[in-house]
This record gives structure tokens, C-alpha cells and sequence, in this order.
């Protein structure tokens, strides 16, 4: 669905205008750009809670959401602050044979034994990264007898959205197709909440909940690519006989 599209009245806009019996002059393009971005985070928020292990990015985007920056020997802390990141999702970093290697996730809190500047300080081969505010901390420290310097640092990542401004026409949402209705009906409901309308709110609000229940059904299921791994599994009900059951090895339950 595209932003807007007035020749034939099928876009975000013109279904905000179908729902609300409204037009540019009593619901703005501004107003409606604004209300269908702030559904545009919701969506996307509901998509990041679901997706699993097929991530989410959105389609508007022109490059892959995975960043790379220099490192400087013996500097621990790298901001990230420029890739308008919503979730990293993995680091990694380039040893001095031009291979990269997955770094481990710490936090602060897993520090308990020893100062945070006593942890790993001797520069090196980083091993872990901590996550704070808009920063990457290595530990240890890069040594640039150990690594590459040169895009050293590699981060994989979940963005934010590629929002609309007014004077959209033909860009359409970064998200599955059969779902573009949810920022129309969710923006039509702002106004409608806006102005009192309790008759559309009252339609719009369980059409609304139906899409977004969808949306999550059909992003939650979209690894079905990946086949359920099984194998028997042995349980003793006290009588010295073992009973095979299913595991599944990907959820980590039997059934």
C-alpha cells in the first residue's frame, strides 16, 4: 500500500480519508504523516517481539544493517551512535589473518569480582563487548598485535524504520504487504480519539487488534524453512523401563 495514491484512492492517505469521510483540509498530510509513523514504531515493535530468528529489516532500506568501524589500539569504548540501532545483535572483530570472530556479550553486572577497569586490562585479543548507552566496550583492549585495525569492529544490528514525510506518493512500508492497513486504520483511530468519535473508535479499535494479531501469527511462524530437529529421548517411570519420547532440539521441550 502506498503512502498516498490519488488516482485511485488506494494508498494510506486516501483509506484514512475512506475511513474517516475526512480530506487534506480537516485531517493534514502532516497530521497523517505523523500519526501513520508513530503506528509505523508500534508495528515494527510488534514485528521485533515475534520475529524470532528470521530478523526483521525494513524493506525501504538500500544497504544490510551491519556496520563497521576502525579500531584504535589500546581503546576500549567504540559509539555506535550513527547506526540509528534499535537491538545489536551480534559484534564481532578482525584478527591480524583477516578472519573475523564472534565476540561474547557481558554486562557490567556479570563483573562482580573485581573492579570494571581490573577486568581483562591488559590489551589484546578482545574476547567480550558490553553494550552502554550508545557505546561497544571491548575487553580486553585491542592490541594492534593481535587484530586488525583497519574496519576492525563489525556490528549486526536491528534499525529503525524508514519513515513517511508528507510529501510521500509512491514509498510504501518496509513490512509484509498484507499488514500496510494497520497504519491507515491505527491513523484514522488517532483522530478518531482525537475529535470523540466514539462510533469509529469503537469500529476501528477490534479492526485494528485483528491485523496486529495477524501480523504477529505471521511473523512468529516465518522460520518454517527450518526443519523441527527430533531425536528419542529416555524418561524412567520408576519401573526400570525407558520410555522414548520426541525432543524438539530447537525449543528445547519433548512432546
Amino acid at each position: 500500500m502506498e503512502f498516498s495514491s490519488t488516482s485511485d484512492k488506494a494508498g494510506i492517505v486516501e483509506d484514512c480519508d475512506f475511513l474517516l469521510s475526512t480530506d487534506s483540509t480537516s485531517y493534514p498530510l502532516t497530521q497523517k504523516a505523523r500519526n501513520v509513523n508513530r503506528r509505523l514504531d508500534e508495528t515494527v515493535s510488534l514485528i521485533m517481539q515475534a520475529d524470532g530468528r528470521w530478523e526483521w529489516d525494513d524493506s525501504n532500506q538500500t544497504d544490510l544493517p551491519i556496520a563497521t568501524t576502525t579500531l584504535v589500539d589500546s581503546q576500549q569504548d567504540y559509539n555506535i551512535a550513527g547506526a540509528t540501532f534499535l537491538k545489536i545483535m551480534r559484534a564481532e572483530i578482525l584478527d591480524i589473518n583477516g578472519n573475523y570472530y564472534l565476540l561474547s556479550p557481558i554486562s557490567e553486572k556479570d563483573i562482580q569480582a573485581q573492579a570494571l577497569t581490573e577486568f581483562q586490562k591488559t590489551a589484546g585479543r578482545p574476547i567480550y563487548y558490553d553494550k552502554l548507552g550508545d557505546s561497544i566496550f571491548l575487553y580486553p583492549k585491542p592490541a594492534s598485535t593481535h587484530v586488525t585495525l583497519s574496519a576492525g569492529l563489525k556490528v549486526y544490528f536491528q534499525r529503525t524504520p524508514s519513515y513517511f514525510i508528507s510529501t510521500d506518493t509512491t514509498k510504501v512500508p518496509g513490512f509484509a504487504p498484507l499488514f500496510h492497513r494497520i497504519l491507515s486504520i491505527g491513523a484514522a483511530l488517532d483522530y478518531a480519539v482525537a475529535n470523540g468519535m466514539t462510533g469509529k473508535i469503537n469500529i476501528l479499535t477490534p479492526m485494528l487488534t485483528k491485523l496486529q494479531a495477524d501480523l504477529v501469527k505471521f511473523y512468529s511462524g516465518r522460520i518454517r524453512d527450518e526443519s523441527v530437529r527430533m531425536k528419542l529421548g529416555g524418561e524412567d517411570y520408576g519401573s526400570g523401563s525407558s520410555v522414548p519420547r520426541y525432543y524438539n532440539s530447537d525449543k528445547a521441550v519433548y512432546f
